[in-house]
């Protein structure tokens, strides 16, 4: 349970620091910040799903489990991946609420 947590927490702070830190960075640069902020929150979600998960998908050792017919681990690896995208889009959700903007 800890490790889903975290994983969900991962996924969502890669996807909200990285709006906010891009957004400082737009700021800096006379850029418009909050649609800044809304872009890189839709392309940060991809992101915070692979970092989230990090080393723990490998998913040629997963296919031979399920050929041996183990699928406990594939369906753990089913909920990471499930978590981590919920915690990506959650924080791209919280991002838009912050900046005002609709995709």
């Amino acid at each position: 349970m800890a490790q889903v947590i975290l994983t969900f927490f991962v996924a969502y702070g890669i996807v909200v620091g990285g709006a906010l830190s891009g957004g400082v960075g737009a700021f800096l640069t006379e850029k418009p910040p909050l649609l800044s902020m809304a872009q890189l929150a839709d392309q940060l979600k991809i992101w915070g799903l692979v970092g989230a998960l990090g080393g723990t998908f490998d998913s040629f050792l997963q296919i031979e489990k399920i050929l041996m017919g183990n699928l406990t681990p594939v369906f753990k690896q089913l909920v990471m991946i499930v978590v981590a995208f919920l915690g990506a889009h959650i924080g791209t959700i919280c991002v838009h609420w912050l900046v005002q903007v609709r995709s």
